[in-house]
């Protein structure tokens, strides 16, 4: 009989694929951005659409190919399944774990200066609390948090608001600040000042490059008082190590940051804090928008957050 026709397999039934197809397409905008964030094609993304607008009887998306307009129908849809979709993908994790067969590994990324004065403590816990994650740390340089990401080469970036190039692209969560501060050799004439100023910092030769700062603010600060002006400045200097190694062979002093109050003090340097003249440097965590989130990932997150934003309050 004409009305017993079985309809094409696509339409059959309502399924998971569709509406997770049809969630990320309402919460990120576009087919395109939804299928390069489930990583399947942008076709199977329009088909499975399409497929669903058929079998509940309403147009959700009007796509004029470069960008999808969501119906007040599909706000309605979204609004609906979106919290169903969490749910599920949250069972498929929790039931993972329960079998053993959760994602074991994580890599993460982070500047040069976070091994030295910020994360090492943090790595340590976790490692020793996750004994089974193998955890992969990965150098970050100015600007190439983006590309690490997009490329799959770590699942994290750790750093200020100049690891990534386009954080608008990306899953951006606040981690922990970091304290300004300047170093100088034992007996230099800054060591017996006990509130160092912009104007103070402008008498001696600064080793950092002028933009290494990377809050607009503070940077604004410095040049204003012209501490990169010195005649006698003959270096530029971006990485802490670099800054402190000079420091102590006497050719200006420096600026860098400090997480840890009560971490280790070196006994060639006089370190003053300048949190009471300019901002703090804010580390973030970056990461690729996903559907579902890795466990271990949140797990470290939430790790470096507890213990750095206390110690960075203090």
């Amino acid at each position: 009989m004409p009305g017993n026709a079985p309809r094409p397999a696509i339409y059959k039934d309502l399924s998971y694929s569709q509406l997770r197809s049809y969630c990320e397409t309402a919460r990120l905008g576009s087919m395109s951005a939804a299928a390069q964030t489930l990583q399947v094609s942008h076709p199977t993304v329009w088909k499975q659409i399409r497929a669903l607008e058929q079998l509940l009887g309403q147009t959700l998306v009007e796509s004029d190919g470069r960008r999808s307009e969501i119906t007040e129908a599909g706000r309605l849809l979204a609004e609906l399944a979106s919290p169903m979709i969490a749910e599920f993908e949250s069972l498929q994790l929790r039931f993972k774990e329960a079998c053993g067969a959760a994602p074991r590994h994580l890599s993460v990324a982070a500047p040069p200066r976070s091994y030295t004065d910020d994360l090492l403590g943090v790595i340590g816990e976790f490692r020793a609390a996750q004994p089974s994650v193998r955890l992969t740390m990965r150098e970050v340089f100015e600007s190439l948090g983006n590309e690490m990401l997009e490329a799959g080469e770590v699942d994290l970036v750790i750093g200020d608001s100049m690891c990534c190039r386009r954080p608008d692209e990306l899953v951006v969560e606040k981690m922990y600040e970091i304290e300004p501060m300047v170093i100088m050799p034992v007996g230099h004439p800054l060591a017996k000042v006990r509130r160092i100023t912009p104007k103070d910092l402008a008498k001696y030769p600064v080793l950092n490059h002028r933009d290494s700062y990377p809050d607009d603010e503070g940077r604004a600060i410095l040049a204003n008082a012209g501490v990169f002006d010195h005649p006698d400045r003959g270096f530029d200097l971006v990485l802490a190590s670099s800054i402190r190694s000079c420091v102590k062979q006497g050719h200006g002093i420096g600026l860098v940051g400090r997480v840890v109050a009560d971490s280790p003090r070196d006994p060639e340097l006089v370190e003053r804090s300048l949190q009471h003249v300019l901002p703090p440097t804010v580390c973030f965590g970056y990461s690729i928008r996903r559907v579902s989130e890795n466990p271990m990932q949140r797990a470290f997150i939430d790790l470096v957050k507890s213990r750095l934003q206390v110690a960075s309050r203090h």
